[in-house]
């Protein structure tokens, strides 16, 4: 009878702590991008130092994904729920359901437009883009042709990368944009849009990428077309393949937005929120011009 009694309270015990285990969801945008698996891991990082389960669910760039899996991650009770958008209105009702089921959420990278949460981790992306468009400035000494590769059409990282760097680049009049096509941030688009960049544009001198997946695949169509040697390419993002570019002479730049510390930032932010406390509602995080000078 003792021993049963005593196996009913270790397993009492065990349904407790169960229970008291706290849980992160995770919604991301896309895994097949490096950008986020290296996101994905600093969080995990973050979470096992601090005793957090966290659920991860991919959703594959596709918005109608993303709004199920939110209501998987609500459905399953998490304690704060984590959003990378894949867009950042088509997120909007998923996340106000969160909200008003009573889990605080947190965005990263990209806002939910209209929506009060709890935090909104980000980089300054006018910033990213002014970087980005200094550096060029720099390698072209104020003179030459550029083509720019954009990211997602409407995406506030989009607008602003944009707008950051042509405030920079509008200064010279030795630079033109001769062409500013959309590639989604996605590198196989963008080794596609750059073919039909090179062919229509016989004289280019660089290619300015809203991240460093374009920037990949621009480099791609560059060296396909034997005209590496005149054409230099800068990104965004700090991603390991770009950095492996770099040292190789591939591309001259990218700015670095440290995605794991983002990630493991938000974590902690969501572990504050488990336990009550206060958290900022908006957090930049700070940046880096990563070139070959300094990339050691």
């Amino acid at each position: 009878m003792k021993k049963i009694v005593v196996l009913l309270l270790v397993v009492l015990m065990a349904g407790m702590v169960f229970s008291a285990n706290k849980v992160i969801g995770f919604a991301v945008s896309t895994l097949a991008n490096p950008f986020f698996v290296t996101m994905k891991e600093g969080g995990e990082a973050k979470a096992a130092e601090l005793g957090i389960e966290m659920i991860t669910l991919d959703a594959q760039d596709s918005s109608e994904k993303q709004f199920s899996q939110i209501q998987d991650l609500i459905t399953r009770n998490v304690d704060v729920l984590i959003v990378n958008p894949t867009d950042s209105d088509a997120v909007v009702p998923a996340v106000m359901e969160a909200v008003m089921m009573g889990i605080p959420v947190i965005t990263v990278t990209r806002p939910a437009n209209g929506v009060d949460v709890a935090q909104h981790l980000d980089i300054d992306n006018k910033e990213a883009g002014q970087l980005a468009g200094e550096a060029l400035v720099k390698a072209l000494n104020g003179k030459g042709k550029v083509a720019i590769l954009e990211g997602i059409p409407g995406a506030p990282s989009a607008n602003d990368r944009q707008a950051g760097f042509l405030e920079v680049v509008d200064q010279y009049d030795g630079i033109e944009v001769v062409t500013s096509l959309t590639a989604n941030y996605a590198r196989e688009e963008a080794a596609r849009v750059m073919e039909d960049v090179l062919q229509g544009n016989p004289e280019l001198d660089a290619v300015y990428a809203h991240n460093d997946e374009m920037a990949l695949g621009a480099v791609r169509a560059i060296i396909s077309a034997g005209r590496m040697d005149e054409i230099k390419v800068f990104g965004i993002d700090a991603v390991d393949d770009a950095l492996e570019a770099i040292k190789k002479g591939e591309m001259v730049a990218t700015v670095k937005q440290q995605p794991a510390l983002q990630m493991a930032m938000a974590v902690e932010a969501a572990n504050d929120l488990m336990e009550g406390k206060e958290v900022e509602k908006l957090v930049i995080v700070p940046l880096q011009l990563i070139t070959i000078e300094n990339l050691q």
